[in-house]
């Protein structure tokens, strides 16, 4: 059973974002897997730079797409990018310190975060792109 379903109400009828926000769901997928299967250790550093590579190219697009229409509440869409980075980052730097042991915490912000995220932040930003024909 996975830990974290994606659902219609996550879906946006923007490929490109519903496209990264369907790979965000299978790292936490797949890190839950491995947790159950007492692998976590195996593969949360391959987790963690996934979510480093995720960051740079799906916020760096939804950030694009919220510039060129001058969407009006970038700053503070862009804010919670920049707390998810923040946070991605400070995962990295446990990992370094041989902090392998960050399983649970990884996946449960990533569900969290990933709720949240979609279901407010971005649901708010959807009628705007689509004004401007983004799809």
């Amino acid at each position: 059973m996975a830990f974290f379903t994606w659902q219609n109400k996550f879906a946006f009828d923007i490929e490109s974002i519903d496209n990264d926000h369907k790979k965000l769901v299978g790292y936490i997928d797949d890190l839950y897997s491995a947790m159950s299967q007492g692998q976590a250790k195996n593969i949360i550093q391959g987790v963690v730079k996934e979510l480093i590579d995720y960051t740079r190219v799906h916020f760096r697009r939804e950030e694009f797409y919220m510039k060129s229409t001058n969407y009006p509440d970038f700053e503070s869409h862009k804010k919670a990018h920049d707390a998810f980075v923040e946070q991605v980052d400070a995962f990295e730097d446990k990992l370094n310190q041989g902090k392998d042991n960050i399983s649970i915490e990884v996946l449960t912000f990533l569900r969290e975060w990933l709720s949240e995220h979609i279901l407010n932040t971005d649901k708010k930003l959807v009628p705007h792109l689509k004004d401007y024909g983004i799809k």
